[in-house]
C-alpha cells in the first residue's frame, strides 16, 4: 500500500498551544477509560485473593502460624494492587487540573545553571542564581514563558537527597517535555541514571549542556568572547558521548538531542552594565538555538506530545507492575516446585521412618519380653508357694524399668524425627533462598510467600510435647490367678491327692505358665500402645499434619502465582490497547490514518522502541516510519506474523535467538529461551517480545 509522504504540523506556537488543549482532552479520555478497565481487572484478582484467604482460614491448615503468614502475604498483595489504583487515579486527576497547560520540567543537578535559565526566561534580575544549594525539598518553582509552564525542581543525582529526587521525578511524570541540563565538566553515572529514568517514563527530552566559562570579570569576558575553544564540538560531543556510555546500561542506544549554550553570558546580555557587549554576548551564548529548539518542539509535535503524555504516564506505571507481577509469579512457581519435590522427599522419608520405627518398637518389646521370660524359671522356683506372687511379679517388672525404657524409646524416635525435619527444613530454606536469588533483584520488594524457618520451627515444636505412655502392665493385674487356673480352691484340692514334690512341680509349672501368659499379655499390650502412640501422636498429629500443611502451602503459592500471572496478562492487554490508541493518533498526525488496520498487534516500551506485528505483505513507507520515529522518539521495528510463536519471539529478540532452541509451556504462558550473550539491548528486546506474545520469557 502506497500513501503520500507524511506532513507534520508546522503551526505557530499560539495555534499549536490551542490545539494542545484539545489533544490533552483526548489523552485524558483514553487514560481515564484505561483506568476504569484496569480497576475492573484489579477488583477481579482481589476477589480471587479474598476467596483464597477464606479457604485458608477454615481450619484446613493446622500448623500454628502458617495461616497467619498466608493471610499477611495475600493481604499485602491486595494492598499493593489497591495502592496502585489509588496512585494512578491521583496522578491522572493531577494532570487533569492542567489540561490547558503545556508543561516543561527542568532537570539538572545543583549548580548546573537551572536558576540562571529561569532568570533568563523570566527576565529576572538574578536574585535566585546561586541559591540552589539552600533550597528545600518543597521548593518547586513554576513560571510562564511564551505560554509554556516551566517547572524548576530541586537538584538531582548524587548532589541532593532522596526526597528531592523523588519530588523531581514526580514533576517529570506530569510533564509533556523535559529539559535535562548538564555542564561541560565530566558527566556523572548518577546523572545518566536519572536521565535513563526520565526516558523510561516515555518523556521527550531535550538535553542542555551549559558551558561553564567565567565571564563576570571584564578580562574573563573579553577572553571568552575571543576564544572559540569553549564551544569546540569535538570536546563537547565527546563529553556527551561519555554520558551516553553510562545511559546505555539502562536504555541502550537511546540518544537525545543536546543544545550547547553558555547561560551566564545570555543572562548578562540583559544586564544594563553589559550593554556594550550585548550583541556579542547574545551570539556567544548560542541561546537562540535553545529557544528555537524548544519552540519548534512544541510547534512540530506538541499536539501529539500532550496525548502521549497522558498515555505514557499510565503505560510506564503499568509496565513496572507487570514486570513485578510476572517476576514474582515465576518465583512463586519455582518455590512451589521446590516444595512439591521436598514434600515428595519428606513423604518418602516418612514411610521409611515409620517402617523403621515400627521395627524398632517390635525389636525393643521382643528384647524386653525375652529378658522377662528368662526370669520366669527363677521367679517360679522362688515364689510357687507364695500367695503374693502376683504382686511380687508386678514389682519385679517395675524393677526392670520397662516403662522408663519405653519412654526413652519414644524420646529417641521423636529426636530422630526432629533431626530429620530440621535437615529437611535446612535444605528447603537453602533451596528457596537460591530460587529468590536466582530470580534476580526485586524492587517490589515483597517478602517471600512464607517464612520457611518459622514454619518448620512451628511444625517441629509439636514434637517437643510431653510423651505419654500408659503403664505397660495395665490389665495384667496380679497375674490374674483365676484365669490361670491356679485359684485357692484348686490348690487346696490338689493337696489331698498329690505328694508334696509332685504338687510343688505342678505349682511351679502352673505359675510359670501364668507368668508366660502374663508376659505375652504385656507384650501384646506394650506393642499395641507403642504402635498406637506412633500412629496417632507421630504419624497423624505430626508427620501427616505437616504433609497436609505442606500441600496446602504449596497449593497457596501456586494459586498466588496464578493470580499474579492472570493480572499481569490482563494489564498487558490493557497496555497494548493503550499502545494501539497512541499509534492510531500518531498515524493520524503523520497523514497515515488507516494504516493502523494493517497492524495486527504491537508491543511498546515508551522512550525506547515500538514493534509492529504485521502480515507478510504489509508495507510501511519510509516517510511514514520516519514520521513515527520523530513523533514517538522511539525506534520502529517490524515483526512478520507467521502464526508461529517461536518465530515471532526469535524475530522480536533478534541476534542470538535461535527459534529451534525455544521451548514453550503453553499452560503457564512461559517461553524458555537460551541466549549466550545477554546485554542491555537484548533485555529490552526480550521485554518487547514478552509483551507482544503474552509469554513470560525465561532466559
Amino acid at each position: 500500500m502506497k500513501i503520500s509522504r507524511p506532513k507534520l504540523r508546522e503551526d505557530s506556537l499560539e495555534e499549536a498551544l490551542l490545539k494542545c488543549c484539545e489533544s490533552a482532552q483526548l489523552g485524558y479520555k483514553i487514560a481515564r477509560q484505561n483506568l476504569k478497565e484496569t480497576s475492573k481487572a484489579i477488583e477481579n484478582v482481589t476477589q480471587t485473593l479474598h476467596d483464597c484467604l477464606e479457604k485458608y482460614e477454615d481450619g484446613t491448615v493446622r500448623t500454628t502460624g502458617i495461616v497467619e503468614q498466608l493471610r499477611n502475604q495475600l493481604l499485602m498483595v491486595i494492598k499493593e494492587l489497591n495502592q496502585l489504583q489509588v496512585t494512578a487515579e491521583k496522578d491522572l486527576e493531577e494532570k487533569r487540573k492542567r489540561l490547558d497547560t503545556f508543561s516543561i520540567t527542568l532537570f539538572g543537578r545543583t549548580m548546573a545553571g537551572k536558576s540562571t535559565l529561569m532568570e533568563i526566561l523570566t527576565k529576572g534580575k538574578g536574585e535566585s542564581i546561586g541559591l540552589g544549594a539552600q533550597r528545600t525539598t518543597r521548593d518547586v518553582r513554576k513560571y510562564l514563558w511564551n505560554g509554556l509552564e516551566v517547572t524548576d525542581v530541586p537538584g538531582i543525582a548524587a548532589f541532593e537527597g532522596e526526597e528531592d529526587e523523588e519530588l523531581a521525578f514526580k514533576s517529570a511524570a506530569q510533564a509533556d517535555l523535559v529539559l535535562f541540563m548538564i555542564t561541560d565538566d565530566a558527566p556523572q553515572p548518577a546523572e545518566a541514571e536519572c536521565l535513563a529514568r526520565i526516558i523510561q517514563l516515555g518523556k521527550p527530552v531535550i538535553g542542555i549542556c551549559n558551558v561553564k566559562a567565567a565571564v563576570d570579570d571584564e578580562d574573563d569576558l573579553v577572553l571568552f568572547l575571543r576564544k572559540s575553544d569553549y564551544f569546540n564540538r569535538n570536546r563537547l560531543n565527546e563529553l556527551v558521548g561519555q554520558l551516553y556510555d553510562f545511559t546505555d546500561e539502562y536504555v541502550p542506544g537511546k540518544r537525545i538531542p543536546f543544545i550547547f549554550t553558555h547561560l551566564r553570558s545570555r543572562f548578562l546580555a540583559d544586564n544594563p552594565n553589559y550593554t556594550r557587549y550585548r550583541e556579542s554576548l547574545l551570539k556567544a551564548s548560542h541561546f537562540d538555538e535553545l529557544e528555537s529548539r524548544i519552540i519548534n518542539e512544541v510547534r512540530g509535535r506538541g499536539v501529539f506530545l500532550r496525548t502521549k503524555s497522558f498515555i505514557d504516564s499510565t503505560t510506564a506505571q503499568m509496565m513496572e507492575i507487570i514486570k513485578n507481577l510476572l517476576d514474582f509469579s515465576a518465583q512463586n512457581s519455582a518455590s512451589g516446585r521446590v516444595l512439591i519435590e521436598k514434600r515428595r522427599q519428606f513423604q518418602s522419608w516418612s514411610q521409611i521412618f515409620m517402617e523403621d520405627s515400627r521395627e524398632r518398637i517390635n525389636t525393643f518389646v521382643s528384647q524386653q519380653m525375652d529378658h522377662l521370660r528368662n526370669d520366669v524359671s527363677d521367679f517360679a522356683e522362688e515364689h510357687y508357694e507364695d500367695k503374693y506372687a502376683g504382686e511380687k511379679w508386678d514389682k519385679h517388672i517395675q524393677s526392670t524399668g520397662l516403662n522408663e525404657k519405653a519412654k526413652r524409646l519414644q524420646e529417641k524416635i521423636q529426636e530422630d524425627c526432629r533431626k530429620a525435619l530440621n535437615e529437611v527444613a535446612r535444605e528447603l530454606e537453602k533451596e528457596l533462598k537460591f530460587v529468590a536469588e536466582f530470580s534476580g533483584d526485586r524492587s517490589i520488594k515483597m517478602n517471600g510467600v512464607f517464612d520457611t524457618k518459622r514454619w518448620w520451627n512451628w511444625g517441629t515444636s509439636i514434637l517437643s510435647g510431653g510423651i505419654g505412655l500408659a503403664a505397660v502392665i495395665i490389665g495384667s493385674g496380679p497375674l490374674g490367678w483365676a484365669a490361670a487356673g491356679v485359684g485357692l480352691a484348686g490348690w487346696l484340692i490338689s493337696l489331698l491327692f498329690d505328694d508334696r514334690e509332685k504338687k510343688a512341680r505342678k505349682r511351679r509349672v502352673k505359675l510359670s505358665k501364668a507368668l508366660y501368659d502374663n508376659i505375652d499379655k504385656i507384650e501384646k499390650n506394650l506393642k499395641r500402645q507403642l504402635h498406637n502412640w506412633l500412629n496417632n501422636e507421630v504419624l497423624s498429629k505430626q508427620i501427616n499434619m505437616l504433609l497436609n500443611d505442606f500441600g496446602v502451602v504449596t497449593s497457596s503459592i501456586f494459586e498466588l502465582a496464578d493470580a499474579q500471572r492472570t493480572l499481569a496478562w490482563k494489564l498487558n492487554l490493557r497496555q497494548k490497547e493503550l499502545g494501539h490508541s497512541l499509534i492510531e493518533e500518531a498515524l493520524r498526525n503523520c497523514n497515515g490514518a488507516g494504516m493502523e488496520y494493517h497492524i495486527r498487534d504491537l508491543a511498546r516500551i515508551p522512550g525506547f522502541a515500538t514493534i509492529f506485528l504485521v502480515a507478510p505483505d504489509t508495507y510501511f513507507p519510509d516517510d511514514l516510519k520516519k514520521g513515527l520515529r520523530y513523533l514517538l522518539d522511539e525506534s520502529i521495528w517490524f515483526v512478520i506474523d507467521t502464526g508461529n510463536q517461536k518465530s515471532i519471539l526469535s524475530q522480536a529478540i533478534g541476534r542470538g535467538c535461535d527459534r529451534n532452541k525455544i521451548s514453550i509451556e503453553a499452560k503457564l504462558n512461559v517461553a524458555h529461551i537460551p541466549l549466550n550473550d545477554i546485554d542491555a539491548m537484548t533485555l529490552m528486546r526480550v521485554k518487547l517480545a514478552q509483551q507482544l506474545t503474552g509469554l513470560h520469557v525465561m532466559l
